[in-house]
């Protein structure tokens, strides 16, 4: 079962967009598995990042993106400032980072991510904030962009995973 991908086709159901999220950390954990520290830890390229340093995107995505959703459920038109996302995977240390614990927080996150849309009446899906690089947007085209941004991670872990195995067999 793949993502779903607001870009591709109809819109979607909220539930279809929220089964999405709660997917995700299933998903990571599906193409993580059994993998060996090497592949985990596999750069294709100097300042590229490594499978583990993907999920620990994800990890801290979920995070930041959880309290940004519930500003927009709290608050009226709140500010949404960006982040720097190299720098804190890099402050981070994914690549030293116990992959389990990243998995599990990444679903922890996204468990109460789930939670909080599933707790949502229509009406409030329409609800927007402003963010620093994307303008106005709603709460609906929000977790769309989620969906998205997770999904295409989900596409660049497994190619990491294939360039590893090409990588080792080629050595």
């Amino acid at each position: 079962m793949t993502l779903f991908q607001p870009s591709k086709g109809k819109s979607a159901s909220r539930l279809e967009v929220i089964e999405a999220l709660r997917l995700l950390p299933e998903r990571v954990g599906e193409e993580a598995r059994g993998l060996s520290e090497e592949t985990l830890r596999f750069r294709p390229a100097e300042g590229e990042w490594s499978l583990k340093e993907v999920v620990g995107h994800l990890r801290d995505f979920a995070e930041i993106d959880q309290e940004r959703l519930r500003r927009m459920i709290t608050q009226e038109s709140p500010f949404l400032p960006g982040y720097d996302q190299e720098t804190l995977v890099r402050e981070r240390n994914y690549q030293e980072a116990d992959l389990q614990t990243l998995l599990e927080e990444l679903a922890s996150f996204r468990r109460h991510t789930v939670q909080l849309l599933t707790e949502l009446v229509d009406a409030s899906w329409t609800r927007t904030a402003r963010h620093l690089e994307r303008g106005i947007f709603s709460i609906r085209q929000f977790v769309e962009l989620l969906v998205s941004h997770e999904a295409g991670h989900l596409e660049h872990i497994r190619a990491l995973k294939q360039q590893a195995t090409a990588r080792r067999k080629a050595s």
